[in-house]
């Protein structure tokens, strides 16, 4: 919907909350004006007028409240709003129909009906502004008649009397104009600041993704997902800490895939690929949640125990065979099947190791198991 629709829709919603206010009005002027007249000779056609506005306020109430109801179920329409017009111009043409009995009346009576009938238009500026076409379907009605009346009155007083009452309805509907533009331009700004912001807010939300996807892509192995050498220097670190507090221990476990170099020669890189994440996903399934599984090179893994109690040398070993177990079944790649392998080095940090240094301890482990043949451990010295 367009910015000027969902105004028209906000200010349709305010007339229809206001709606109830001009049937209160009608319903006390109507009987305050006939119980002025009981005494005059007109009082049985100012009792069927007010006869005649009351019905309308109640074909009004069920009308509204009809508009309201499909308001609610279907939405704002152009069409919706006419037809409450219409329910307007009822009220209109009843009150209009006091202008006729002010021919022949007393100049107090006339006053009174005057009175009472720029009154409700003065006071549909107030209720009805926020839809134009609604004020002009109930004031025009209303106002026409006695304009008429004393327009055809064979008197200079009737012709000024006429004259004020089209001065005083023109500068009724340009106040009703004003007023209109005002609460039309302040729904506009209403809008557009919601606009402004809902578009900061999704601005913001894909920044903010953006930054997540930065942040992951900056710690993490893009075709593994693994994390990367940056993210397992920060989680060395948080292991260390938790081990000096606790009193506990952390290893590095540093492996190094055997048969790796002739999947990639022999079926290609995509193959190779392939291979790297069906052994992340193999070692991902031995550590514990709390440890960690980074890549840290072309073929080269390395695991992060952390928080380990007791005889931390025999919980590495076993985690290590473990690693070791997973290269037992043949990797299925490329509708090939190849064997692989893993010599891995094994180190346990020290009161003054660095984490370049644990891992360089590791990492020297890992060749030395590499010396030894296809699927060896090796402890760091």
């Amino acid at each position: 919907m367009s910015l000027e629709g969902r105004i028209d829709e906000a200010l349709f919603h305010r007339l229809m909350a206001s709606a109830h206010i001009p049937l209160i009005g009608s319903a006390l002027g109507g009987l305050l004006i006939t119980i002025s007249q009981l005494d005059s000779d007109k009082s049985h056609q100012f009792l069927t007028w007010m006869l005649l506005v009351y019905l309308v306020i109640l074909l009004r109430w069920w009308l509204t409240h009809r508009c309201k109801r499909k308001l609610k179920k279907h939405g704002f329409n152009p069409l919706l709003m006419n037809k409450y017009c219409l329910t307007l111009a009822l009220s209109g043409v009843a009150w209009g129909a006091l202008g006729f009995l002010i021919t022949d009346a007393s100049p107090m009576t006339v006053v009174i009906v005057v009175t009472a009938i720029q009154a409700m238009v003065m006071g549909g500026v107030v209720t009805m502004a926020a839809c134009i076409p609604a004020f002009l379907a109930f004031s025009l009605p209303a106002m026409l008649p006695s304009v008429l009346v004393f327009a055809l009155g064979n008197s200079v007083p009737n012709f000024i009397m006429a004259v004020f009452s089209v001065i005083f309805y023109l500068l009724m509907i340009g106040v009703a104009f004003h007023f209109n533009k005002s609460l039309r331009h302040a729904q506009r700004v209403s809008f557009e600041n919601e606009d402004l912001i809902g578009s900061l807010k999704e601005a913001y939300h894909k920044i903010s993704a953006q930054n997540l996807e930065l942040n992951h892509v900056a710690h993490h192995d893009i075709l593994t997902g693994l994390p990367n050498r940056k993210l397992l220097a920060v989680r060395m670190q948080q292991a260390m800490e938790i081990a000096e507090v606790k009193n506990t221990s952390t290893a590095i476990l540093y492996l190094d895939l055997n048969g790796f170099k002739a999947i990639n020669d022999q079926l290609g890189h995509e193959a190779g690929d392939m291979a790297l994440i069906e052994v992340s996903r193999r070692l991902g399934k031995v550590i514990r949640g709390s440890d960690t599984l980074a890549r840290v090179g072309g073929d080269e893994f390395v695991i992060v125990l952390s928080d380990l109690q007791g005889n931390a040398a025999a919980s590495v070993e076993m985690v290590a065979n473990k690693c070791l177990m997973v290269f037992e079944q043949v990797f299925k790649i490329q509708s090939a099947e190849r064997q692989l392998g893993a010599s891995i080095g094994l180190a346990i940090c020290k009161e003054g190791n660095t984490i370049e240094q644990l891992l360089s301890l590791a990492d020297k482990a890992m060749y030395q198991a590499k010396l030894l043949g296809r699927g060896k451990i090796y402890w760091a010295a």
